[in-house]
C-alpha cells in the first residue's frame, strides 16, 4: 500500500507542476496577444499552486524543507505575484493599459479593485509565520525568511493601502464609473491596513507597545486612512442615491459602514491584536530554547 500511495503522490506531483507550468505559459500568452486582464490570473495561481505542491511534498516548507531551494522559489514567486499585481494596479488606474478584447467587460470595466482584491491574498500569504518545531532544520534561518517575507508583505500592504484611496479618485479621469470596483477598492482599504499593523507588530513589537510614540503615530495614520476611505465611499454613496441607483448604492454603504466600523475600533479600542502577540511571544520562546 505505501509504495501504491507513493505513486499517487508522485503523480500528483507530476500534475500539478504541469498545470503550473501551463498557467505560467498560457497567461504568457493572453499578455502577448493584448489580453492582459486574464495575463494577470498567474500573479494569483502561481503562488497557489505552489502551496498544493507544498502541501503534496513529503517534506513540507513548514517541516523539514524550511529554508531549501522550493521554500526560496516560492518566496520569489510571492514577491514577483506582488510587485505585478501593484504595477497592472497602478498602470490601470492612471489609464495606461486598456483591454481591447469585447464581449467579456465594458470599456468601463475597472480592473484595478479586482488586481487589488488577489494582492490582499498575496500579502496575506506573505506576512503568515512559519511557527517553530522540530521538523525545522534551522530555527533561526526560519525566523529570518520570516521576517523578510513579512516585511515585503508589510511594503506591498501600504502601497496597496494606498491605492486603495487613489483608484476612486482617478476612476473618472481614466477608466470610467465602474461602482462594484470602486466600492470593493474601499472596502478593501481596513484589510490592507489590518496586514500592516500585524506586519509592524511582529517586525518592530518593541517601538509599538501600547502607550508609545510609534504606537500613537500608527494608530493616527489607520485612523485617517479609514476615515479618508469612508469620506470618500460616502461621496460615491451620495452620488449613487442622486442618481438612482440603488444597487451601487449599496455597495458603496457597505465599504461606508466597514471603514466607519474599523475607524470607531481603532479610537475606542486601538490597534493592539493581543492574540498575535501573545503567538509571538510564544515563538521568540521557543527559538530561545
Amino acid at each position: 500500500m505505501n509504495a501504491i500511495s507513493e505513486t499517487f503522490r508522485i503523480l500528483w506531483l507530476i500534475f500539478l507542476w504541469f498545470c503550473f507550468s501551463f498557467i505560467a505559459l498560457v497567461s504568457l500568452a493572453m499578455v502577448v496577444i493584448g489580453g492582459w486582464p486574464w495575463g494577470a490570473m498567474f500573479f494569483v495561481a502561481g503562488p497557489v499552486f505552489l502551496a498544493v505542491i507544498d502541501m503534496a511534498h513529503s517534506e513540507s516548507m513548514g517541516g523539514k524543507a524550511n529554508g531549501g531551494s522550493f521554500n526560496f522559489f516560492f518566496l520569489l514567486l510571492m514577491f514577483i505575484s506582488a510587485v505585478g499585481l501593484i504595477i497592472l494596479t497602478v498602470l490601470t488606474a492612471f489609464g495606461v493599459l486598456h483591454s481591447e478584447i469585447q464581449g467579456f467587460w465594458s470599456p468601463e470595466t475597472n480592473f484595478a479593485s479586482w488586481y487589488m482584491v488577489s494582492g490582499l491574498i498575496i500579502v496575506v500569504c506573505l506576512i503568515y509565520q512559519i511557527e517553530p518545531n522540530d521538523d525545522i532544520p534551522d530555527l533561526q534561518r526560519m525566523e529570518q525568511m520570516n521576517r523578510y517575507s513579512t516585511r515585503v508583505g508589510v511594503i506591498s500592504a501600504a502601497i496597496f493601502t494606498v491605492l486603495c484611496l487613489v483608484v476612486p479618485l482617478t476612476s473618472f479621469m481614466t477608466s470610467g464609473y465602474d461602482p462594484a470596483a470602486l466600492a470593493v477598492a474601499l472596502f478593501l482599504t481596513p484589510g490592507f491596513l489590518r496586514v500592516v499593523r500585524e506586519g509592524l507588530f511582529y517586525l518592530q513589537g518593541t517601538r509599538l507597545e501600547e502607550g508609545s510614540e510609534g504606537y500613537r503615530t500608527l494608530r493616527a495614520v489607520c485612523i485617517g486612512v479609514a476615515g479618508l476611505a469612508g469620506c470618500i465611499a460616502l461621496g460615491y454613496l451620495g452620488y449613487s442615491l442622486v442618481r438612482l441607483e440603488l444597487l451601487p448604492a449599496l455597495f458603496f454603504a457597505a465599504s461606508v459602514a466597514m471603514n466607519g466600523w474599523s475607524v470607531k475600533k481603532y479610537v475606542t479600542v486601538g490597534i493592539s491584536i493581543p492574540e498575535k502577540e501573545e503567538a509571538k511571544k510564544e515563538t521568540t520562546e521557543k527559538i530561545g530554547e
